[in-house]
């Protein structure tokens, strides 16, 4: 018995053990960057080699102006992740990972990005040299909310819409001689809605919601205006006078939706000038494993995954749930992950699966990069599986 028991744990401890090796992390660098008029130490952190591309960071670490803002605007939580990361895998057609180091936005201000966010009052601004606008990038409302009867104003919502739900920045620092960093290019997302919620409030407090499923292709057409507002008042600021700038555009998904949205469109704003003057169209989109969109349109793809899903469900008597979500771009499957809860009776039976769950990973599912979460019914993290593209030995961690 105990012969079993050693080599069930050493079978786990290679497969824990067998990519660790090239997970190897890059030396600290010490450098000086500018914070405003001054220069000061910092450090740019090692790189950790992972199956997907991460810009090193610089420490001590500056949150941003509008840091954990994003939560008020965006309203799904996978929205959110998907906004912020796929920022990131934008910014890297122009600000390689190689070159570049990320850095929180420094120049949008929460105030700046809260008054944006609100609708246009028509008011005019007196703006100081080098003083962003702080008008609302969204549409007027047409008629004034207070005092004018209910149905009135659900019916001006439902015909001026707020388009934009939030904005993102990102910084990007570069080398600049030795020991040197400085600014090297800026990355903002916008990020807008498909649908769009709103209420009106009567003279004794009762609140009337209302929502309005906004249409893609004039949500596009909204997006590209206030794509250009922004490209200008950025350039007003001073620090950005010169730098190479990128705006890119986001569609938000529903509420309760199990898929995130994605990005449609990046605008490119070049070195002094204040306007955008090249789109290219982004070609991203998350189909949901196992779904009518996916058997349709993503077939291979989905064959495998329902032949891995029996798979791993026939492993107990009781009913076992897969879940996945997998990244298209340009139409190819990039990125898969895999979400698997289960009613557990010991660490022996999580060990015994997850080591189950993995072989049959290996041999069913597209080779992409993988990630698989394994959880009790209660939603406590069990087991991680994650498989890079072309890897014999998948990363996996079983949780204490």
């Amino acid at each position: 018995m105990m012969k079993k028991i050693s080599l069930l744990f050493l079978t786990l401890l290679i497969v824990l053990t067998g990519c660790l090796n090239d997970n190897k992390l890059e030396k600290e660098e010490e450098v000086v960057k500018k914070k405003g008029k001054k220069e000061e130490k910092a450090i740019i952190t090692g790189e950790i080699k992972t199956g997907e591309n991460y810009y090193r960071s610089i420490f001590p670490f500056e949150p941003g102006g509008a840091r954990g803002l994003i939560r008020y605007g965006v309203d799904n939580r996978l929205d959110i992740n998907e906004f912020e990361m796929g920022l990131m895998r934008v910014a890297q057609e122009k600000f390689s990972t190689d070159k570049y180091f990320f850095q929180e936005g420094q120049f949008l201000k929460e105030s700046t990005v809260n008054n944006w966010l609100k609708r246009d009052d028509g008011k005019k601004e007196k703006l100081e040299s080098g003083e962003m606008s702080q008008r609302g990038l969204n549409q007027p409302l047409g008629i004034k909310e207070e005092g004018s009867p209910v149905k009135e104003v659900l019916k001006a919502h439902e015909k001026n819409p707020k388009y934009l739900s939030y904005v993102l920045e990102h910084n990007y620092l570069v080398q600049s001689g030795e020991g040197k960093v400085k600014l090297g290019g800026v990355v903002l997302g916008l990020s807008f809605n498909s649908t769009y919620y709103f209420e009106a409030k009567d003279d004794k407090g009762l609140i009337y919601p209302g929502e309005k499923k906004l249409d893609k292709s004039k949500v596009k057409e909204e997006a590209a205006k206030i794509a250009e507002k922004v490209a200008e008042r950025l350039r007003t600021e001073k620090g950005l006078e010169d730098v190479p700038i990128m705006i890119a555009l986001y569609q938000e998904e529903e509420r309760d939706s199990v898929n995130p949205g994605n990005f449609f469109a990046v605008g490119t704003v070049s070195k002094g000038s204040g306007t955008i003057s090249d789109w290219d169209q982004i070609d991203e989109k998350y189909y949901l494993f196992p779904s009518g969109a996916a058997s349709k349109n993503k077939r291979n793809d989905y064959e495998s995954f329902s032949n891995f899903k029996t798979e791993i469900q026939q492993y107990f008597p009781n009913y076992i749930g897969v879940i996945g979500n997998g990244l298209y771009v340009d139409g190819d499957l990039k990125r898969m992950t895999v979400e698997i809860p289960v009613q557990f009776r010991g660490k022996a039976e999580i060990i015994s699966f997850t080591q189950f769950v993995t072989t049959r990973a290996m041999e069913k599912l597209p080779d992409v990069p993988i990630e698989i979460y394994i959880q009790s019914a209660v939603d406590q993290p069990e087991a991680l599986i994650v498989k890079n593209e072309g890897q014999e030995e998948p990363f996996v961690h079983i949780y204490r």
